[in-house]
């Protein structure tokens, strides 16, 4: 195995950073390709479809919350000591953080399937096609819960080493698998709604039995050994869930707090304005889905230098970082702006909803910028095991997207009253992370531990 290509606390930065992050992009500009062609195979059944996966999706976006937990507690016990040369105890928190997910991502999974009339209802939608659907279609796609939560865990130990490539190949293959899969599921085999959840199902299997092979037999693998059936590590498991529990608050309540806007939505606006908000935040995922895949780059660039006490390359990492994502963020504001109508018209056929969805992304489009930018700030702050900070802000800034939205929707505004309170509580909660992390550097010493 070549440790010393994944060392992140030597060599060009830009260089070094470019090969981390690249394929964890690429990776989510996969999985956003895979989501749209969901969206397309299901917008041919009717929008009703969308709508549906659109509600039932919402609790697949809450389970990421404690996925988030498990990948980034155990990717900041590995990329810190990988740091500080300690490969053995590395090896300590992938393992852990692995069984952490499983156990958490089955409870999981029972809980929504057992509760998922309760949590479709929470939505208020008063079309009973909509409601029937998004409950079939749920308590399917559930079940690829356990599998993700793994999966995803093995993820964050191979970026915590420095190795992203690997995930990036399986990840990928796993999902054509899914976007093949799935049309021939729907239609040619007759499944409909439900040949999209199986396809999921299959695909995050897949995706685990490849990455499980990796971390056992492949040549660039982190450890020299690796096992899932280990004596439970306590103390690794209760520190992954002190790094890994800000982020899981972070994004439960996010994912809650928008589940209220989504509320709002549905009862106020109708199924045509659930199925535009669907299409347009899958598409303005160009966006948050590349920034938080280098975010994902920057928390083990981060934690890497930060176990071996490399204070000025930490600063020079994070200019260099922030930079290249103001770069990305204007060109996304740019795109999202000037491509709106027919970006939506790919997905939707009434003109109403087009109107809708385009309004979403222009709107939502102006925020981009310094929503590129704060993902830096929120990684940097990861590796350094600082994760209760973006929690703070994330939280703060969501409870007051949702008072903005429930107000300006009830204005003249109507619907775009929602997407400008969004794009106000984002562009808030951008500025209040830049700001402190750029306080919060000012702090680190001045001179590398010898």
């Amino acid at each position: 195995m070549t440790k010393k290509r994944y060392d992140l606390t030597q060599g060009p930065i830009f260089q070094k950073l470019v090969t981390l992050s690249l394929p964890i992009m690429a990776t989510s500009f996969m999985q956003m390709a895979h989501n749209m062609a969901n969206m397309f195979w299901l917008g041919r059944l009717g929008r009703e479809y969308v709508a549906a996966a659109g509600l039932a999706g919402q609790f697949l976006w809450l389970a990421m919350a404690f996925m988030l937990m498990c990948r980034i507690g155990a990717e900041i016990g590995v990329s810190q000591n990988m740091g500080q040369g300690k490969p053995e105890t590395a090896r300590e928190y992938a393992q852990s953080g692995f069984i952490l997910a499983i156990f958490i991502g089955a409870l999981f999974t029972i809980l929504v399937v057992a509760a998922r009339s309760y949590l479709i209802r929470f939505f208020n939608m008063d079309d009973p096609q909509v409601v029937a659907v998004a409950k079939q279609y749920l308590s399917v796609v559930a079940l690829s819960l356990p599998f993700t939560f793994a999966h995803f865990v093995i993820t964050g130990v191979y970026g915590g080493y420095g190795n992203t490539k690997i995930p990036f190949y399986i990840n990928s293959f796993a999902l054509a698998l899914n976007i093949v899969l799935a049309p021939v599921l729907i239609f040619i085999l007759g499944f409909g709604i439900y040949g999209a959840a199986i396809s999921m199902i299959v695909a995050n299997a897949a995706n685990l039995s490849l990455k499980l092979w990796a971390m056992k037999k492949y040549k660039d693998r982190p450890f020299e050994q690796y096992s899932i059936f280990i004596k439970v590590a306590w103390d690794k498991i209760i520190q992954i869930l002190r790094w890994g529990v800000p982020v899981a608050v972070e994004s439960f309540l996010f994912t809650t707090l928008f589940m209220v806007v989504s509320r709002l939505i549905a009862s106020g606006f109708g199924v045509g304005a659930v199925a535009a908000h669907n299409v347009a935040m899958n598409i303005e995922s160009l966006a948050f889905m590349a920034a938080g895949g280098f975010a994902s780059a920057i928390t083990a660039f981060m934690g890497q230098n930060f176990g071996a006490k490399k204070w000025g390359r930490m600063r020079s990492t994070y200019k260099v970082a922030t930079l290249v994502m103001a770069v990305y963020g204007l060109v996304v504001t740019v795109a999202l702006f000037s491509f709106a109508t027919p970006l939506v018209s790919i997905f939707l056929d009434d003109p109403a909803d087009i109107i809708i969805g385009r309004d979403y992304l222009r709107i939502i489009g102006l925020a981009q910028l310094l929503f590129c930018m704060e993902g830096v700030a929120t990684g940097s702050f990861r590796g350094q095991g600082l994760t209760y900070k973006p929690t703070i802000v994330s939280v703060s800034s969501n409870v007051l997207r949702v008072i903005i939205t429930y107000i300006l929707a009830a204005t003249v505004l109507g619907i775009n009253g929602v997407w400008i309170g969004i794009a106000l509580a984002m562009t808030f909660r951008s500025v209040w992370m830049l700001l402190w992390h750029f306080i919060s550097a000012r702090k680190l010493p001045k001179v590398d531990a010898v």
